[in-house]
């Protein structure tokens, strides 16, 4: 509503004369309470004489106060309209509200609520300002968020095995209208099943395989497994037919019946020094194991199929006693590839020729082992789903927690013992220096200067 000139001064005119209304009032209620503390006085001294005059000074004051009284509703009703000019606009009401909401909120949800509220009353008595409260307020906040950081742990409880049954039922579904619609020739073979874990924030970690033991075994009847071994006799012209036939009969004296076939280091490098060769030994076997001794030797010359298919070799002890149980053991563990380029990794658990029993046993196992090795733990960890190859992954686990309460996990990579700086001193140059050379190959000189005898 817009108003003309004459209203506002009208308006004006009338704030003026109750103010000074106002001030006249005031000069003589102070008047009348002087007299009336020096009346109470002269009454104790002088009781039956002044008791009169009192009376009649005290019906003059509540007559002038029930005058005061009608003044007043007569400025109420004008100072509404004058609020009503200096109304505040919406976004600042929203934002007074918005403070409002979300100090309550906090307090909720803290359980701290009555704390809050002694506070306030506190702080009204007191006189401290608003801006000191907002502060305090925010200081709470901090302190809470961090003290959440380190609070969660994996507990099996949240995990219900009701709905990790009823997942594994559907995959199992899938696969079989799958093969149904696909008219497949090999309907028995089993399909892999996988868990895909995805983290909240991504890791600095450098790549490497996580090996995890399960209680039960992913291997069927018809897979078949390869063994590398180590040379008896070193050099590419030696024959390697008697490494083969000397860990083939330690095979059977110890009952190992599930390995295939034997592949010495010799043969590797002969036989399987191209790429397309390596190809072909990564699809003829389905699972591989090696000697731990030639483990970090024989990395590096299998290539990057044996990455991408999952198939790096799991080390055994050869001198073991009990050298069956050591395969079994080995034979038990799958392997989950860390790495920092995406959110996700991914681990096989399973596959649909096993009972749905064994592969909850089996997810409940790799759970309980990422909450301790993952990097960032389980308050890392923002879902957990079930899929094959070929179906829709099926969440099993999923938290909506905040970014900003976990902090990125960096792992520093396994270094040996002799990975550490080298220092020494030069006695061919006329000054003496002080050498240090790192294991990158970084070369730091230091110059000295010859102490006089």
């Amino acid at each position: 509503m817009v108003t003309s000139h004459k209203i506002i001064k009208k308006r004006k005119e009338s704030i003026k004369v109750l103010r000074n209304l106002k001030k006249e009032q005031n000069v003589k209620l102070k008047s009348n309470i002087k007299f009336d503390n020096v009346s109470k006085k002269k009454l104790k001294q002088n009781g039956s004489t002044i008791s009169e005059t009192v009376q009649v000074k005290s019906s003059e004051n509540e007559n002038s106060l029930k005058n005061i009284s009608i003044n007043k509703k007569i400025s109420k009703r004008i100072q509404k309209e004058i609020d009503s000019m200096k109304k505040p606009t919406h976004q600042q009401f929203r934002k007074k509200s918005i403070c409002e909401s979300e100090s309550v909120r906090h307090a909720k949800s803290k359980g701290h609520m009555k704390h809050i509220t002694n506070a306030n009353t506190q702080n009204s008595e007191k006189g401290i300002s608003h801006s000191n409260t907002m502060k305090s307020r925010k200081r709470k906040r901090v302190i809470s968020d961090s003290d959440q950081i380190n609070t969660d742990c994996l507990n099996l409880n949240d995990l219900s095995r009701e709905h990790i049954l009823q997942c594994i039922s559907a995959i199992f579904h899938l696969t079989e209208e799958q093969l149904k619609s696909k008219n497949a020739l090999f309907s028995d073979e089993s399909q892999p099943v996988f868990m895909q874990v995805t983290c909240i924030r991504i890791p600095k970690t450098p790549r490497r395989f996580m090996r995890i033991l399960l209680p039960h075994s992913l291997m069927t009847t018809n897979d078949e497994v390869a063994l590398f071994v180590g040379d008896l006799q070193r050099g590419r012209r030696k024959d390697y037919e008697p490494t083969v036939e000397h860990y083939e009969d330690l095979l059977r004296k110890h009952g190992c019946t599930r390995i295939k076939s034997v592949i010495p280091m010799n043969q590797v490098k002969t036989e399987y020094d191209q790429y397309e060769l390596k190809r072909k030994l990564v699809g003829s076997y389905d699972y591989f194991l090696v000697d731990g001794k030639i483990a970090g030797h024989l990395s590096h010359l299998l290539g990057k199929e044996f990455y991408r298919k999952r198939k790096l070799p799991t080390p055994i002890r050869m001198q073991s006693k009990d050298l069956k149980s050591e395969v079994e053991y080995a034979l038990r563990k799958t392997v989950m590839q860390m790495h920092s380029f995406g959110d996700t990794h991914i681990i096989q658990i399973g596959h649909t020729s096993m009972e749905k029993d064994e592969i909850l046993e089996n997810i409940l196992a790799t759970c309980n082992y990422l909450s301790k090795h993952y990097p960032g733990g389980w308050a890392n960890i923002r879902s957990v789903r079930l899929k094959t190859t070929t179906s829709l992954s099926l969440p099993i686990y999923t938290t909506l927690k905040d970014k900003s309460l976990v902090e990125v996990p960096v792992v520093q990579p396994k270094r040996p013992k002799a990975y550490t700086d080298v220092s020494g001193e030069f006695t061919t140059r006329l000054r003496i220096t002080a050498v240090t050379v790192t294991p990158e190959g970084d070369i730091t000189t230091e110059m000295k200067r010859k102490t006089d005898n």
